[in-house]
Formats: structure tokens, sequence, C-alpha cells
């Protein structure tokens, strides 16, 4: 029985010390609290755009260095290969800028050089 009632304080006492040693459970409630404000104050798209180039593009294909084909394919002007979305690696989302960018231009090449070309018939 002596044993018993022992173990028992110690063991209440040992639970005790470790509440206080990690602060308690108030204290990771404010630590918890405190660690989601702080997550919620970073500005996850600036962080993107850090490492990131300028998002200022070329405003013609030529300057981008494609242009359509005999076929209406996009090809590059030197190369002749295909676009190639990742430009720079790791950078998705200058990447797809760029690809919209490119996309404006050729969008009124498609509308306008149809109407410019002799109809086959």
């Amino acid at each position: 029985m002596l044993v018993y009632l022992v173990v028992s304080v110690l063991s209440t006492l040992w639970i005790i010390m470790a509440q206080n040693q990690l602060g308690g459970p108030e204290e990771k409630d404010k630590t918890s609290t405190a660690l989601k404000d702080l997550l919620s104050r970073i500005d996850l798209e600036e962080l993107m755009k850090k490492d990131e180039p300028p998002l200022k593009f070329p405003q013609t294909l030529d300057e981008f260095e494609y242009s359509f084909n005999e076929k209406g394919q996009l090809r590059h002007l030197k190369t002749g290969e295909p676009y190639v979305f990742n430009y720079h690696e790791d950078l998705h989302r200058w990447n797809q800028k760029r690809y919209e960018a490119l996309g404006e231009i050729s969008k009124w090449m498609v509308v306008l050089v149809p109407q410019r070309m002799p109809s086959r018939c």
C-alpha cells in the first residue's frame, strides 16, 4: 500500500513537472496561436516573386523570337523548335505569365492573318 502511494505521488509530481517544463497546455495554445498568426502574415505570392525575373515580356512575336510557319505552327525563329513553356526551370509562375503574354500576341495573329491570306478555292 505504501509503495502504491509513493508511486502515485511521484507520478503526479512527474506529470506536473513535465507540464511546467513544456510550458503546460496554456503555453502550447499561446505558441500555436502565435505560430498561426505569423504564418497568416506570410505572403506566399511575395515569396514566389523574390527570385523570379521581372514580369516584363516582349510585345511582338519577333521580339519573342517566334513566328508561325506555313502550317500555322508556332516555332522559334532560330531553332525552329515548338514553344517551350519551361523557359526558366522552377519558375512556374513566371513561365505562366510569359505564356500568357505570348498568347495575347498570337491570338491576334490567329484572327488577323487568315483574313489577309488569299482563299485557296
